[in-house]
C-alpha cells in the first residue's frame, strides 16, 4: 500500500504540474475570493463557474460590497446557475463577514451559512496555506479506484499526513480535483491517458444513480419564478399563476420551499417580492 500511495502522490504532482488548469484565482489568498469561486463552482463545470467569477468580483470585491448589496441584485448575477440557494446563503455570509472578518472566525468556518466541511478546508489550504485535505467527490473517487476501496473515510483518515508531508496543500489538492475532472472523470474516464493506470485496481462500483430532470422539475419552475421576480419589482399571485404557464399546486409548492428558504416574502393582498433583507 505504501508503494502504491508514493507512486500516486509522485504521478499526480508530475501531472499536475505539466497539466494544471490557469484560473485568476488559483494563486491567491484572499479568502473571500475563495469563499465566492467555492460556492459558485458547486454542482456546476469550473469553467462556467469562472465565468460567473470575474462577474461577481467584479461587482463584490469584499464581503462588504456584498452586504450592503442587496439579495435580489446578487440573484441577477447569479441568474443562471440554478440553486438560487446558494446565493442566499453567500449574501448571509457576506452580512456576517463584514461585520466579523474572517480571521475573528478562522478556523470556524462552518458558522457561516452553507460553509461545510470541503468548503471549510478549501478556506485552511488556499487561503491559510493549513496542511488539510479538501475531501472532494474528485479526491474519493481517485482513492477508491487506484487502492480499490469502498470506504474512504477511515483511509483519508490514515493517509492525509503522508499526501500533505513536503507538498503545498494547495498543490496537491489542485491536483486531485483537476485530475478527477480531467482524466478520472466520473463516467468515461481516460484510462488511456492515465500515468498510474498500470497500478490502478480499477475498483468501479456500478450504481443506479436516478437523476431527476431538470425540465418540469420543482427546480426549474423555481427558478422561473426568481426569475419573474427580478424582472418586476413585485407581483401579486392572480398575475403569477397567469404568468407561469403551470398548474397551480405546482406553484404553490415552489412558492412555499421559496418563502420558506427566505428568498421571497409574501406581503399584504398576496404580493410577492424578492427578499430585501
Amino acid at each position: 500500500m505504501e508503494v502504491k500511495k508514493k507512486k500516486l502522490k509522485q504521478a499526480l504532482l508530475i501531472w499536475y504540474k505539466r497539466n494544471k488548469k490557469v484560473f485568476t484565482w488559483r494563486k491567491t489568498k484572499d479568502p473571500w475570493k475563495i469563499l465566492l469561486i467555492e460556492t459558485l463552482s458547486q454542482q456546476t463545470q469550473i469553467e462556467r463557474a469562472d465565468a460567473y467569477y470575474k462577474e461577481f468580483i467584479k461587482e463584490f470585491p469584499t464581503p462588504n460590497s456584498m452586504s450592503n448589496s442587496s439579495l435580489k441584485k446578487v440573484l441577477k448575477l447569479w441568474s443562471g446557475l440554478g440553486y438560487n440557494n446558494r446565493a442566499k446563503r453567500l449574501h448571509e455570509s457576506s452580512k456576517m463577514l463584514a461585520e466579523k472578518g474572517f480571521d475573528k472566525i478562522y478556523p470556524n468556518f462552518e458558522i457561516l451559512p452553507g460553509v461545510g466541511p470541503y468548503t471549510k478546508n478549501a478556506l485552511l489550504s488556499f487561503a491559510y496555506g493549513e496542511k488539510v485535505l479538501t475531501i472532494d467527490t474528485n479526491l474519493e473517487r481517485i482513492f477508491k479506484r487506484f487502492f480499490g476501496i469502498e470506504n474512504t473515510k477511515e483511509f483519508i483518515e490514515d493517509s492525509s499526513d503522508y499526501f500533505l508531508k513536503n507538498v503545498n496543500s494547495r498543490d496537491i489538492n489542485q491536483a486531485f480535483m483537476d485530475f478527477g475532472s480531467y482524466v478520472c472523470k466520473s463516467s468515461n474516464p481516460k484510462c488511456s491517458i492515465c500515468p498510474i493506470e498500470d497500478s490502478c485496481s480499477k475498483y468501479f462500483v456500478k450504481t443506479k444513480k436516478t437523476i431527476e430532470k431538470f425540465q418540469g422539475s420543482n427546480r426549474e419552475l423555481r427558478g422561473r419564478l426568481i426569475k419573474l421576480l427580478l424582472e418586476n419589482n413585485a407581483i401579486s399571485t392572480h398575475d403569477l399563476y397567469i404568468k407561469i404557464n403551470e398548474e397551480e399546486k405546482k406553484i404553490d409548492k415552489a412558492l412555499y420551499g421559496l418563502e420558506k428558504d427566505n428568498l421571497i416574502v409574501l406581503k399584504k393582498n398576496n404580493i410577492i417580492e424578492i427578499n430585501s433583507n
